[in-house]
């Protein structure tokens, strides 16, 4: 509410489901003004316009113009698509007491004439959640111990425990870090469980990756833009933040050289149970069994 009663702060988090511009940092990052972090009022203060709605859909758009690291205006259209949908079969073969599950079909089209050696722009979507000592995030991907990229923050450490068919990062809302998942290791989704309050969420993107990938993070890519194609990232906050986030990534689609938008349309899914018990049956099999 505080955010709805001062819409004017620096960073106007509403917490929940954000669609970002991507890339963060870099030379064409959207969040930066020079050398300080700053969210632009496009995203942080100009809202969407709701175009249409029924009882499990909704459809908002806004026209804005968004202003990258080095000045260069790109001038979008951003749509968000939302709509209730089934719990995937996975979820529901494990008869939570509670489930619900959301797609959102999020848009970017580009208006102006904008070179790829002048920016780049993609979807972008973060859940973020509130981080405990229960909150342990996860990935179901192929060949885990070379999927993950590590070039964002310092090294998680021992918070990462890979498993046969994927790998845990300790979420805590302790020690701020990011990872990404690479594109080529075809991640089926990842998600968090907290077994103190029997809650289970899995995020997915619905479809194959399209587009031009590069590096989405807040970080200053001494390799240049397309050091990371990253279909996923986590990210853990620290003390000072209290969350952590669940975030899928799409790619640029381009044109003769020129930037046309971006499209990811992504799956959210959240189940409650009685007991424990399904939760960690579901982690045993779908992210297998840790490794020292």
């Amino acid at each position: 509410m505080e955010n709805v009663r001062r819409p004017n702060r620096p960073f106007n988090n509403y917490g929940g489901n954000n669609f970002w511009p991507a890339p963060e940092g870099g030379p064409f990052g959207f969040n930066y003004e020079g050398d300080t972090w700053r969210v632009q009022s496009a995203i942080n203060d100009e809202p969407f316009v709701l175009e249409a709605a029924s009882g499990t859909t909704a459809r908002a758009r806004k026209r804005v113009t968004l202003r990258n690291r080095g000045g260069v205006a790109v001038d979008v259209v951003m749509q968000r698509e939302f709509a209730v949908v089934p719990v995937p079969e996975l979820v529901a073969d494990l008869h939570p007491t509670a489930a619900f599950a959301y797609t959102v079909d999020d848009r970017i089209d580009v208006l102006n004439r904008v070179k790829i050696g002048e920016a780049l722009i993609a979807c972008w979507t973060l859940e973020q959640f509130d981080a405990s000592e229960a909150t342990i995030s996860f990935a179901r991907v192929r060949a885990p111990q070379d999927a993950i990229n590590f070039d964002f923050y310092e090294h998680p450490g021992d918070r990462i425990v890979y498993a046969t068919n994927g790998f845990f990062y300790k979420t805590d809302g302790r020690k701020r870090g990011q990872i990404g998942i690479r594109k080529d290791h075809e991640a089926e989704f990842i998600g968090f469980y907290d077994l103190g309050r029997r809650l289970l969420c899995l995020r997915e993107i619905v479809g194959p990756p399209e587009g031009l990938y590069f590096n989405i993070a807040d970080n200053d890519q001494p390799r240049g833009p397309f050091s990371a194609e990253d279909t996923y990232s986590i990210f853990n906050g620290d003390g000072s933040l209290g969350f952590f986030e669940l975030e899928t990534v799409g790619g640029a689609f381009v044109e003769d050289g020129y930037l046309k938008g971006s499209r990811l349309l992504s799956r959210t899914s959240f189940a409650l149970f009685d007991d424990a018990e399904p939760i960690e049956r579901f982690v045993d099999c779908a992210i297998g069994i840790r490794k020292a």
